[in-house]
This record gives structure tokens, sequence and C-alpha cells, in this order.
């Protein structure tokens, strides 16, 4: 059995595109790369001719071509059905490994710190300011969102049942690796770089506009589809998220209005209809919890209004009783 395999889904990447995370593997160093392996997802696009990746000499890739697309979500199941090693790690296919020896960090810790259920690592974001110019942000290891820069025990997910979701095209790693992690009772959090998160125009965060944030109706089945996992694996967290999701949800909501109102609200209302005997509605702790996303200094919500939250929540609970 292999130490870790890399699951890497695509689509209509180049051969040449697809050389930039396969050359950051195959070049790093103090590894033994007949612990490691490489599974090539292609996500329902066109047939490519492998044999160019024999130039990768340290790599042993597997190679697997899906007849349609299911998006990156299902593309990473199917590498993670299809796939035998101790752990999983998840790349994207314009992404690269931060440097050399980011593999090996994963390794040491295997190798001085035992066997872990998670390894959370940090990595680096590539965008584009307001001038058209690069920049750079270094996101922290207590990431729970992003299926990069971590290692999957597979032993542990698979007794934990979790997979990828097939209702989901967008938000499946918030589901999938939301999950992981809150159920997770091991989890190394290694302080090092190790992931390059690099920009690219037409990828389905960096889309013009941030399109996906605005489909706030599949973020509101997201979440109920991950209370009820929660729900029945871990219920002492349910009345906690329960209150995160709602807060959460206005902010959203505020910022991107979503593309389909009437959905939203059905799928909002399902939400909290599914979880009616945890949902108290509107408090002043629940106020006091949204003012604090507002506050927070370095908050992704930071300055948002407010003052709507009390008639969005009754709203949401109104509709619930009809």
């Amino acid at each position: 059995m292999k130490k870790v395999s890399i699951i890497i889904p695509f689509k209509g990447q180049t051969l040449e595109e697809l050389a930039i995370p396969l050359g950051s593997i195959n070049n790093q160093i103090g590894v033994n790369f007949d612990t490691v392996d490489v599974h090539l997802v292609n996500d329902g696009g066109e047939s490519i001719d492998t044999s160019a990746f024999k130039i990768f000499k340290n790599l042993e890739i597997n190679y697997h071509e899906l007849p349609e697309n299911v998006g990156a979500g299902l593309a990473r199941q199917y590498g993670m059905d299809h796939s035998e090693s101790e752990y999983m790690m998840f790349m994207d296919s314009d992404d690269s490994l931060h440097f050399v020896g980011a593999l090996l960090e994963f390794f040491n810790v295997v190798k001085y710190y035992g066997e872990h259920q998670l390894i959370i690592a940090r990595y680096l974001e590539q965008f584009k300011n307001g001038e058209g110019e690069f920049r750079y942000i270094t996101h922290p290891n207590a990431d729970w969102k992003s299926p990069v820069a971590k290692w999957f025990n597979r032993a542990y997910i698979e007794a934990s049942g979790l997979r990828f979701h097939p209702d989901l095209r967008i938000y499946e790693d918030t589901y999938f690796v939301g999950l992981s992690c809150e159920l997770a009772t091991d989890i190394y959090y290694l302080d090092s770089v190790v992931y390059s998160w690099l920009y690219r125009e037409g990828s389905t965060v960096r889309s013009a506009g941030r399109i996906f944030e605005y489909q706030t109706h599949t973020w509101a089945l997201e979440n109920r589809l991950y209370l009820e996992v929660i729900e029945q694996r871990l219920p002492k967290n349910l009345q906690r998220d329960l209150n995160n999701y709602v807060t959460d949800v206005y902010m959203r909501y505020t910022v991107y209005p979503p593309v389909d109102e009437a959905a939203f609200w059905e799928e909002h209302e399902k939400l909290l209809a599914r979880f009616a005997y945890a949902w108290q509605g509107y408090t002043a702790e629940l106020q006091a919890q949204v003012d604090a996303l507002r506050d927070a200094e370095e908050g992704q919500w930071r300055g948002v209004a407010t003052e709507g939250f009390k008639e969005f929540v009754e709203k949401g609970s109104a509709h619930k009783k009809q």
C-alpha cells in the first residue's frame, strides 16, 4: 500500500498546464517515491496522450477518464475509490506544491508524531488586486473548508462513511472537508506553507464577479445536508452549527443577493423545518453573534450591516411555520 495518493481532477487542461502540478510533485526531495502515486481524473474532457508524462521519472501516474462531467467533488471521489493508500491528498489541476520539501513535511509528521486522522497545513493564495496586479496571502492551518494542503487518513474517512455528496456541484468541498474536520478527534496542525493556490481566470471560484457566491440556495442545501450528518454523528454540535449557519447565511444573503430569491427561501425554509426542534428563532444571543462577525477585524464579513438581521430571521421562521 502507498503512503499517499495525490488525486488531481481536471477538465480541459492541456498537457503543458497539467505539467505544473505534476512537475511540482516530481521535484520533491527527501521522499521515497515508491510510497507515492498520482491519480489524474479526467472529468469528462477530451482524452489526452499520457505518454507525455513519462518525463516525470519519479511519478507513478494513474490516469482515469470519466465519460461525462460530474464536477470536481465526484471526480475527487472517483480518485479516492480507485486508489489504495494510507492517506489521500487533493490538488487542483492549475496549482502546485509550494516548495520542494512540501511532501516531506507531511512524511515527517507521520515519522516523528505518528499517524493522524487529518494533517492540515497552510497554503498560499495568489490573487489579483483592483489594479490587476498579483498579490499573495497565506491561509492558516485552521482552514476547514479548502481540500488542499491536507492529508486525509483513508481508514478514518472510510470508517466515517464520508463521501463527496452527489447533489453538490459547488460547495462540495465545504461539505466533505468541513465534516472530515468536525468529526475528527485527531488532527495534526502543521505550521508550514505547503501548497500554492494559483490564480486562473476561468476557475469556478475566480469566475467574473464570483458568480458562485450568489448561488445562496445551494449554500442552504449544502448546510442542510451537512447538518443532517452532524445530527447523526455529533448531535451535541447541532445547535451551535445551526446558529452558525443562520448568522453566516444572513451575511451571504446581504453581500451576495441570491441569483434565485425564491429558490433560496425554499431551501432555507426546508433547513429550518428539518431542524425545527433545535431552532430557537431570533434571540439577543444570536444578534450578538452576527454582530461579532460584523466587527471581526480580519473577518470575511467585516463591516456588513446587521440591522436587518432580526427581520431576516423572522421571515425565515414565518416561512417555516407555513
